[in-house]
């Protein structure tokens, strides 16, 4: 196994990028015999209004982590058996908790999709994974 590719960090969002990605760390992992970790990082900006925020005094409902496992669970019976995989949800910004992630534990790739679930077509490259790969110290595999 190469040692660069020994653990394979996929965030994933149930978007079809994510999804790509997710492809492709399996057939990746199958060649190298790598771990795979999901993390699916849940945006409370996006799920809570500011207000409903501060009423919460910094509790953090168990629905949005829920929510994460709900993709997660989606995701799982596409994994084939012989790959390891850890799935964990996380609550903040998902660019920056991706990047720290990475930082915290071993992490010899990332394979993030292009765009996430934000309504921006337009857009090439999400903020998402472009945060993720201007501040990474991990190499990244963006799948379109």
């Amino acid at each position: 196994m190469t040692e660069e590719f020994q653990h394979i960090l996929v965030p994933v969002d149930g978007s079809e990028p994510s999804m790509r990605a997710l492809e492709k760390a399996i057939y990746l992992a199958e060649k190298c015999g790598s771990h795979v970790t999901l993390l699916t990082v849940v945006d409370m900006n996006k799920e809570i209004n500011s207000f409903e925020q501060v009423s919460t005094g910094g509790y953090i409902p168990g629905e949005l982590k829920e929510k994460g496992y709900q993709v997660l669970l989606k995701l799982m019976p596409s994994i084939p058996k012989d790959i390891h995989v850890q799935a964990v949800v996380q609550i903040g910004d998902p660019a920056k908790n991706i990047v720290q992630y990475s930082e915290e534990h071993p992490t010899g790739l990332i394979i993030i999709g292009n765009r996430g679930l934000s309504g921006l077509k337009k857009i090439l490259l999400g903020s998402v994974s472009n945060y993720v790969l201007l501040r990474s110290q991990v190499p990244i595999l963006i799948m379109k």
